[in-house]
């Protein structure tokens, strides 16, 4: 292992986000926290020297940033000594201990990173009396909810392995996140985007923005870091079954016609000139898979609806939609945004309305052979007006909603989730239902700024 810090440019996504924060309303926007009840004892020894090893692996979660003349570097150290927190805060009344883990939770995700000194990740375990918590928290600037998975699993084993006596051996060794960010700047360099670019231009050309109607204007436009919190939705079996079937039916992924739903609800909503982002996960060979790192990137999708189309229709063209996404994901957004004309630039600085796909995530986790239960986010702050994230559980579909609390109530969004579900059931009974009969009770809007 080398001694010397390794430095490299940092790579577009990050460069992106780090300038995006230096105006944000609130940093904390960009930290993505797990929080994890346990159901068994905790070996709090094992599991500080299991972050340690796991730091030491993983690059990603060895860096800090630099900022010089306009640029930014990325430098890779080739150690850092990090602590996990042991937290036993003392609560007299049991029916407060939930109260004070998400007091705890919330502010362990709200603490301030120091970019340009790390350590880019930090792991508490809380205890109240017979119960436990686990914490993790990293900025998004050097990790996406897949390489959260990925550095996850890596601590369960390391874990499993020290709690035996053992010392980890990791199967492999980590994927080199300098390898991936130098595998982008050649790409960018031999003009392998131009095509994917030329796809872009033409898909976004005259786009317009839509949301979901605010419930109160706060007299300025909203943006990255106004405040916000999550809800959880479960969707219903019913609604479960719907999207199976129309996907198989049409041969589509189920995330195109969770797209298609969310389309049919806007569009009836009263907006049927659509825009929704998508988070695309962007790891198309086993080593980006692998990789603890930024390496997702912000797509978007366009629609028209018209009141004439059917249910299938609408799902047909968000899977032909999806298929030309994943074509051409490849395109760093900033570098997508940047190459359209100024009118559609300044209609695409903030993306109002998200959806993301997070897989199994959550689903069988384990520290060693403990149990884990993923609980909700304590979001502080909001990316956009509204992000859906969402994945398949044991019991079905279970979507996390962030949302910008500024201009939505909770029941808002609660009432758009429903009326997600109710499009999914009609998919089922008939799927040839012109979307004018849909009946939803959210509203539209063109998004402002």
């Amino acid at each position: 292992m080398t001694t010397r810090p390794l430095v490299i440019p940092a790579t577009i996504q990050q460069a992106a986000r780090w300038h995006t924060l230096q105006s944000a309303r609130d940093s904390s926007v960009y930290h993505i926290t797990w929080r994890l009840e346990c159901a068994g004892h905790v070996d709090f020894d094992a599991l500080a020297a299991a972050w340690q090893m796991v730091t030491n692996r993983h690059e990603s979660l060895r860096s800090r940033f630099v900022a010089r003349d306009g640029e930014l570097d990325l430098v890779i150290q080739p150690a850092v000594d990090v602590t996990a927190r042991l937290i036993e805060p003392v609560v007299l009344d049991v029916d407060q201990a939930a109260q004070e883990f998400l007091r705890i939770a919330v502010e362990l995700h709200t603490q301030e990173f120091h970019l340009d000194a790390g350590p880019m990740a930090r792991l508490a375990l809380v205890r109240i009396g017979a119960q436990k918590e686990l914490i993790l928290t990293a900025h998004h600037i050097v990790v996406d909810g897949w390489g959260m998975m990925v550095l996850f699993n890596d601590l369960s084993a390391a874990y499993a392995s020290l709690v035996r006596g053992e010392k980890p051996v990791f199967t492999n060794d980590a994927a080199s996140f300098h390898s991936y960010a130098e595998k982008l700047r050649s790409e960018e360099e031999q003009g392998r985007w131009r095509r994917s670019l030329d796809h872009w231009r033409t898909a976004l050309d005259g786009v317009v923005v839509t949301t979901v109607a605010h419930d109160r204007e706060p007299g300025r436009p909203t943006a990255v870091g106004d405040p916000g919190t999550t809800v959880r939705y479960r969707f219903t079996a019913q609604a479960d079954l719907g999207r199976a079937a129309l996907a198989q039916e049409l041969g589509a992924t189920p995330f195109s016609v969770m797209l298609a739903a969310w389309q049919i609800v806007l569009a009836r909503g009263g907006e049927r000139e659509l825009t929704i982002g998508v988070r695309s996960m962007n790891r198309s060979t086993r080593s980006e898979q692998a990789l603890v790192g930024l390496v997702s990137n912000s797509c978007l999708v366009r629609a028209t609806v018209d009141d004439q189309a059917s249910i299938r229709e609408v799902a047909t063209a968000a899977r032909d939609a999806t298929w030309n996404l994943l074509a051409h994901q490849g395109v760093p957004f900033p570098v997508v945004h940047a190459a359209l004309p100024e009118e559609t630039r300044s209609r695409l600085t903030n993306v109002k309305l998200t959806l993301n796909y997070l897989g199994p995530i959550g689903q069988d986790i384990t520290l060693g052979d403990i149990g884990l239960t993923m609980l909700q986010a304590p979001n502080r702050a909001a990316r956009a007006d509204m992000v859906v994230s969402y994945w398949d559980g044991s019991d079905g579909i279970l979507a996390e909603i962030e949302y910008n609390t500024e201009v939505y109530e909770e029941e808002t969004v609660l009432r758009m989730m429903r009326d997600m579900d109710d499009v999914l059931v009609m998919a089922a009974a008939d799927v040839d239902r012109p979307v004018g009969g849909v009946r939803v009770l959210t509203r539209s809007a063109p998004a402002a700024g």
